[in-house]
């Protein structure tokens, strides 16, 4: 079934009106009819639904009944250091597919771009929206603004994950595999993890140093050094 996302929560019963945009598409692009069913996703849950009103302005579904949940036990932050190019776009699609809560992009000691404009936010928004509806997930992936690294510890300290994981090349002996089943044999499965993965650079000593006085742990993804992209990937994959 096709997938279309709605702004307000849903509830069985209830009549969800699709925005023009999404309406757009149903109607236009996938010639959708009344009496199709679809399924909506809101932010929260998933719901099947049955279109009742086609137009291209304000499609109308009736929500039938919820679906299973298709999100992960943990709400997984990737702290990205802010890496060149488009790179982040693929990360940011990727990283919602798998099941990211939220994406930070940092500006870290050793990244080569700088900055971001609010536009570039929007857009790195409507690529996790579009992937959240690809792969079938009822919370689509917040992009936080562009900070800098004092201001994502900042942030760190005020709201802490259970779990503080930190991807450093200088570490050999700690996978990050073995550093979660620790925790989770230790406390229990861990509610919330952070993971955190340097810029084309890596992470600087001084960033590490700082991470650690938080409590971070170094881990290693293995032998290779990966670049930032493979590694942020391959670092959650991980940790799901």
């Amino acid at each position: 079934m096709h997938r279309f996302y709605v702004e307000r929560p849903a509830a069985a019963g209830e009549t969800a009106v699709l925005s023009p945009e999404e309406s757009a598409h149903a109607a236009r692009v996938l010639r959708l009819r009344p009496g199709e069913e679809i399924v909506l996703l809101d932010g929260q849950a998933l719901w099947r639904a049955r279109l009742e009103n086609v137009n291209e302005r304000a499609c109308e579904a009736r929500v039938l009944s919820a679906l299973p949940s298709t999100e992960p036990c943990a709400k997984v932050t990737l702290i990205q250091g802010l890496p060149k190019a488009d790179k982040l776009d693929w990360i940011v699609q990727k990283a919602t597919e798998l099941g990211a809560w939220d994406v930070w992009p940092v500006e870290m000691a050793r990244s080569v771009a700088r900055g971001g404009k609010e536009s570039r936010r929007e857009r790195l928004s409507r690529i996790a929206l579009e992937a959240a509806k690809q792969s079938g997930r009822a919370h689509v992936t917040h992009i936080g603004t562009v900070r800098n690294f004092r201001q994502a510890l900042e942030a760190l300290k005020g709201d802490p994950p259970d779990l503080l994981l930190t991807a450093w090349e200088e570490e050999r002996a700690l996978p990050m595999s073995r550093a979660v089943a620790d925790f989770a044999a230790r406390q229990g499965r861990p509610g919330r993890v952070a993971v955190v993965i340097g810029p084309e650079g890596g992470i600087a000593t001084e960033e590490w140093e700082a991470l650690r006085a938080l409590g971070a742990v170094s881990v290693t993804l293995g032998p290779r050094i990966l670049r930032t992209e493979t590694a942020a990937i391959a670092g959650q994959t991980i940790v799901m």
